[in-house]
């Protein structure tokens, strides 16, 4: 049997298999939509904790949608992390006018942290709600986004709720390098396996994440993953770790992020933690970049280079990565038009994921919000499930 036949039916018969498991595992994730507001039975008091480091653009929209949120009582903690532009005017004028608006100062980072986590950390320590929200700046919400989570944490028990959310993006090439990275993220991660006790798998997002504050200290908090650059997916694991219970929902209808606005933005803001979401092994880059160039680049090359049977097979292949593409685009709440891309899009990854990853390797560590973190440190400081 011709070799380059065997490649393309093997390839095509992994993609139809591992496509089949991330639709049907998509399909079982809930959308926050079908979780109706709690009626006006007292519910927990939240602590919604907010890092800030110069978000002059995002911080006024982002903010007073989190300010207008259906729900009490409410505590509001922002954390103003060494900004340097406006940011520290902007949340004084806020503030003045909302007495559930507290806002916490950092003029210097403490050895041993990234500041990020850092300022999570304070706001986490000076939170007095039963239930801690931790999300970022530029994250708009929905008001009834709050009060349906929790009506959700509370009917299911749940300890940890992370929510999908709607990536504002401009039109065209950067939308689809967005959406084939969280394909690829989601089909790591496969989050619909989160809420199941006997799986390992786990989840966390950055721009919603709801832990219960016991849940929280008893897991050890920032404090434990200080020094992981994918905070938001490591608190998710360290949870899931101590064994408590998590579920990931849709949100697109209900949390806006206004992302990206470029391909180079990207690039530079994935730099600092793509080795770490790799767990800083240079074989998963190399197995990473296997996959893709015999996925998503061969056989474009292969209607080129083959013919008869395996050229159509390759041509099938395409085919059904343009689908499974479109359904995620659907899903994501995303226009269908820029998944024409996805042809050009694996060389950017690659791209993006090897400039990240031997730019870390050249100097030593990454720099983030203006300090340099030696990698052998950040190694060492790597979470692991005991």
């Amino acid at each position: 049997m011709d070799f380059f036949f065997l490649l393309a039916a093997v390839t095509l018969t992994a993609l139809m298999v591992f496509g089949l498991q991330g639709v049907l595992g998509a399909r079982r994730i809930r959308w926050l939509d079908d979780i109706a507001p709690s009626p006006a039975e007292p519910l927990p008091a939240v602590s919604i904790i907010i890092p800030a480091l110069n978000e002059e653009e995002n911080i006024r929209p982002a903010l007073l949608s989190v300010l207008a949120l259906d729900y009490q009582p409410l505590e509001i903690i922002v954390i103003n992390d060494r900004s340097t532009d406006a940011t520290a005017a902007i949340l004084a004028e806020i503030g003045a006018g909302h007495p559930r608006l507290t806002v916490l100062q950092v003029s210097e980072l403490p050895a041993g942290w990234l500041g990020k986590n850092h300022a999570l950390h304070l706001g986490a320590g000076r939170a007095g709600g039963e239930d801690l929200l931790f999300t970022d700046a530029d994250v708009v919400m929905e008001r009834s986004t709050l009060k349906r989570a929790m009506t959700r944490m509370r009917a299911a028990s749940l300890d940890h709720l992370t929510l999908f959310f709607k990536a504002v993006l401009p039109a065209g090439l950067l939308q689809m390098v967005v959406l084939e990275f969280g394909v690829s993220l989601i089909s790591y991660l496969q989050p619909w396996k989160a809420a199941d006790p006997a799986s390992d798998k786990f989840i966390g997002i950055g721009a919603f994440n709801l832990v219960r504050a016991a849940a929280y200290r008893e897991a050890g908090g920032h404090g434990a993953i200080r020094l992981c650059p994918v905070d938001d997916i490591m608190l998710g694991k360290l949870l899931k770790c101590k064994g408590f219970r998590q579920e990931c929902l849709y949100g697109y209808h209900f949390i806006a992020v206004k992302w990206y606005g470029s391909l180079r933005q990207m690039i530079r803001g994935l730099g600092k933690n793509t080795y770490a979401a790799l767990e800083y092994s240079f074989s998963r880059l190399c197995l990473l970049t296997g996959l893709q160039l015999g996925v998503s680049i061969w056989p474009v090359w292969a209607l080129i280079f083959t013919a008869g049977a395996t050229r159509l097979v390759n041509l099938a292949i395409i085919a059904l990565q343009a689908a499974l593409f479109v359904m995620a685009a659907h899903y994501s709440g995303m226009a269908r038009r820029p998944v024409i891309w996805f042809l050009l899009t694996p060389y950017i990854r690659l791209y993006m994921t090897w400039q990240a990853v031997l730019t870390t390797i050249y100097q030593g560590g990454i720099v983030w919000r203006g300090t340099f973190y030696p990698l052998a440190e950040l190694k060492k400081n790597r979470r692991r499930c005991p």
